[in-house]
């Protein structure tokens, strides 16, 4: 090798090297610093009752992580916690259920009161984002320097506003927003709001990693927004599924103008760059970006039902989980429901299948366990219960079949009781000698 192909070679190396160490630094790179005003928004809506795979519930882990943010940032910096959905039960359909549970302060002496509010909180109500955006916007001290929200949602807007349009109505605010085991279309409408206000979207899709995403959320850095004048150029909204025979509105989330309708023959629409919602059955899709030149894609569900006896028949009610809002029905005819991304539970009997998670683009198939009392069987009274008594199904002369969510029962017949472990698609048939 010749001098000057060495002198080559090393100054390549020492410009690879400087920006490997440069790379290192930004990876690295920490916003949290004692400047800041951190407000927490922790979502205490009714479907934080979920359970997760390990089995705890989604408020367990929140509460959790909740309580460890004060060793994550400097003690010299303000922090704050608000919650929505924890002071209203689900049936009071409260809107503005929020409310600033601990007051701005230095994080050395927030641990305390922070950690008394979350062991507190019960997950109860609705998940009013918007409202509770524009709530917090006046929670902050006026002589605040650096104003950053963290926000941790396990879903959607369940209310009337739209917390898109909500972000960009923040002026010197920074969201940063945290998804906890949400579906496509709360993950979109979340990351739509980071965006809005130059912050950042992180995602906790399994559950137990929440303590660290929240951690990288709250070492995020803001970027700073610029809206220009919309261009000329308009974007495209389409949809890859709707409900068959149904008509799904789309709408200016600004001004509430009709702009178009999705239904099964009809699914893309050219609009203006903006936010849009689309009419769900008796709830919305908001918070949809649809951006210049681009094409924005929503996809529904499917829930499916699947039986494993003809004589299994279903009639069953698909609710939302947090609303209680009725989003279709399966019948003998009709085992399949196309639904917005969410949560729901299937109403069977005197029983439900609770928190069945639909995400966009994908089928769930629920195959429920039956009991089933054979013909010729004689009987005066016949029911099933759970294990701690609570009747979840009872049979009369037109009703002898029963078709149950997964888990532990007693079938009463008489004076005779057997216990029934059902697990998914299991049938118990119970015949004469």
């Amino acid at each position: 090798m010749t001098s000057a192909m060495k002198r080559v070679a090393i100054l390549s190396l020492a410009i690879l090297s400087l920006a490997l160490l440069s790379g290192s630094a930004a990876w690295a790179q920490s916003c949290n610093t004692a400047d800041r005003s951190v407000l927490l928004i922790l979502d205490a809506s009714g479907s934080m009752n979920a359970r997760l795979p390990n089995g705890e519930t989604r408020m367990a882990v929140a509460q959790r992580a909740i309580k460890g943010v004060a060793g994550f940032v400097p003690a010299q910096a303000q922090l704050s916690l608000r919650m929505y959905g924890a002071q209203s039960a689900a049936g009071r359909k409260n809107c503005e259920d929020t409310h600033l549970a601990v007051p701005f302060g230095p994080a050395s002496a927030a641990s305390g009161p922070i950690n008394a509010a979350v062991d507190a909180a019960k997950a109860q109500g609705y998940t009013p984002i918007a409202f509770s955006l524009g709530q917090a916007a006046n929670d902050f001290p006026a002589a605040a320097k650096e104003r950053v929200i963290v926000l941790v949602s396990d879903g959607k807007e369940t209310c009337q506003g739209d917390p898109v349009l909500a972000a960009r109505a923040l002026k010197g605010i920074t969201v940063h927003t945290v998804g906890f085991v949400v579906d496509t279309a709360a993950r979109g409408q979340l990351q739509a709001i980071a965006r809005a206000t130059g912050g950042t979207y992180f995602d906790a899709p399994v559950g137990p990693e929440l303590p660290d995403t929240l951690k990288q959320a709250l070492n995020a850095c803001s970027q700073r927004v610029v809206t220009l004048p919309a261009k000329p150029l308009p974007g495209k909204l389409r949809t890859t599924s709707v409900t068959w025979t149904g008509s799904h509105a789309v709408l200016n989330a600004e001004t509430g103008e009709k702009v178009g309708a999705f239904n099964s023959s009809h699914r893309e629409l050219t609009l203006p760059a903006g936010i849009y919602e689309v009419r769900f059955g008796p709830a919305s899709w908001r918070g949809i970006e649809v951006r210049p030149g681009e094409t924005t894609t929503i996809e529904p569900g499917v829930l499916n039902i699947e039986v494993n006896n003809r004589a299994v028949q279903i009639n069953a009610n698909v609710v939302d989980s947090e609303t209680g809002e009725r989003h279709g029905n399966f019948t003998p005819m009709r085992n399949s429901v196309t639904l917005m991304p969410g949560v729901y539970d299937m109403s069977l009997s005197k029983t439900a299948w609770r928190f069945i998670k639909v995400d966009g683009g994908q089928t769930v198939t629920l195959r429920p366990a039956a009991v089933i009392l054979a013909e010729g069987l004689k009987w005066k009274r016949a029911r099933v219960t759970t294990t701690d008594g609570t009747e979840v199904a009872d049979f009369h002369a037109m009703r002898t079949v029963a078709a149950l969510p997964p888990g532990d029962y007693i079938v009463v017949v008489d004076d005779n009781k057997i216990p029934f472990k059902a697990t998914e698609g299991e049938v118990l048939e119970i015949k004469p000698q």
